[in-house]
């Protein structure tokens, strides 16, 4: 992430749930100093999103100037065909937009960099050629999504038997090409990597070689390897928080949530819960991390992140059985925190006790995460049809309703001012301009 000036004022995103702003503290802070930090932050550039679920994985953006109406044609910048079929979900680096995609012919999986400013796809890669595997009937073979450090893009995807990670520099040279694991996963592969300073990782749960990788960014090489207690399959990217003293890295699934020192993978705590499969991304916010589960019993809980070793019986703040997702990720905001149900049902929760604040119908059934952006909330559910409302406990307040009529089970990337939209055959640039369609 490009923050320059920025950077003088908050640690960088990559290894935190959230920007910290440094201690500065007594009478000695000027008015001059509260200026120069003023202009310095105003003066900020856009964030990139990096990964799935943006800059620090938790689906929020900073940034204030946001596309919050649109159509098929209205406030889009452009719109270009994709090649092939997946589920995986654009990232975005200042003037790239890199996304993974299969070819069912061939029996390629591709990685494809596109101009964020035109649309047109720059290139494409051959990252794995192999027979499609067993997956289950809403997975993809490129449901992984890419992660990029602003030099290096790398992939995830399963080749044969195995987990296949790549890196490639933005010319698409290949760097390098790891398969760590054997895979073996009722559902298919789908598990998306994410960045923390030198290191790529990656927490693969499944019935086979079940393990918490993190391989070297510049070579490939495993530097510490983790397995779980339980062989089950699950699919949530870990999340990165600044809490309690140090950094943790939250990994969730295989009925049990557990944080672990990023640099070394020893653990610095753990629970039971919520269940054994696990798919719903992670969200951080009151020192309290939450987690839902599907199967075989659909939970929600809170986690206290300030624990160590067993905390099962000590920092469960809470634990309920309704109104809990399966798919879609929830996001935080402000002592709340906001989830859409694989059915459409909509809900905002109180984040210390879990009770329901308010909920409301939405159309559709829901595959993509919620995402936040200039105090809205993104929804969008499996026709394309992204419902934005304000993030308030207050109650529903609807801003727009945006329908591209098209397939999508993918997650917006937010990124200088506009939103990055995959659906079935396209993807779409919404932002202020002509459309432009790309052929």
């Amino acid at each position: 992430m490009s923050y320059h000036l920025h950077s003088l004022l908050v640690l960088p995103a990559i290894g935190l749930s959230r920007p910290q702003t440094l201690g500065f503290t007594g009478r000695g802070f000027s008015r001059a100093a509260a200026l120069l930090m003023l202009l310095a932050a105003s003066s900020a550039p856009a964030a990139n999103w990096p990964q799935w679920r943006g800059p620090n994985g938790d689906g929020i953006s900073s940034e204030t100037n946001v596309p919050v109406k649109w159509s098929a044609t209205e406030n889009v910048v452009w719109k270009t065909p994709l090649p092939g079929d997946g589920h995986s979900s654009p990232v975005v680096w200042q003037d790239s937009v890199f996304l993974t995609t299969a070819m069912p012919e061939s029996k390629e999986r591709l990685l494809l960099r596109i101009d964020a400013r035109t649309g047109k796809i720059l290139w494409q890669r051959s990252v794995v050629t192999a027979a499609v595997e067993s997956m289950h009937r809403e997975n993809s073979p490129a449901s992984s999504t890419p992660v990029t450090d602003g030099e290096r893009v790398f992939t995830s995807f399963q080749n044969g038997k195995r987990v296949d990670l790549q890196g490639y520099d933005f010319t698409g040279r290949q760097i390098w090409s790891a398969q760590p694991l054997e895979f073996n996963g009722e559902h298919g592969y789908s598990y998306t990597p994410l960045l923390y300073r030198d290191l790529l990782i990656l927490d693969c749960r499944q019935e086979g070689e079940a393990a918490l990788l993190a391989l070297d960014k510049r070579t490939g090489k495993v530097r510490w390897r983790v397995e779980p207690s339980r062989h089950r399959i699950s699919h949530i990217t870990p999340l990165l928080v600044n809490a309690a003293g140090h950094r943790q890295l939250i990994v969730c699934g295989s009925d049990e949530i557990r944080s672990v020192n990023p640099d070394t993978g020893k653990t610095w705590w753990w629970c039971r819960g919520p269940s054994d499969v696990a798919v719903a991304g992670l969200s951080y916010g009151d020192g309290l991390v939450f987690a839902a589960a599907g199967y075989p019993d659909r939970t929600r809980m809170a986690v206290r992140v300030d624990g160590r070793d067993d905390v099962t019986d000590t920092h469960v703040a809470w634990k309920s059985r309704k109104q809990v997702t399966y798919v879609p990720s929830p996001v935080y905001q402000a002592g709340h925190f906001y989830s859409v149900l694989d059915e459409g049902m909509l809900c905002c929760f109180d984040a210390k006790t879990g009770d329901t604040v308010w909920e409301q119908r939405l159309e559709g059934r829901f595959r993509s995460s919620l995402v936040l952006a200039g105090g809205n909330i993104y929804a969008t559910n499996d026709k394309g049809v992204t419902t934005v409302f304000r993030a308030s406990p207050k109650g529903f307040e609807s801003v727009s309703v945006n329908d591209l009529s098209e397939f999508c089970y993918t997650t917006p990337a937010i990124a200088n001012g506009r939103i990055y939209l995959r659906t079935g055959k396209h993807l779409y640039c919404i932002g202020k301009g002509s459309l432009a369609i790309n052929k």
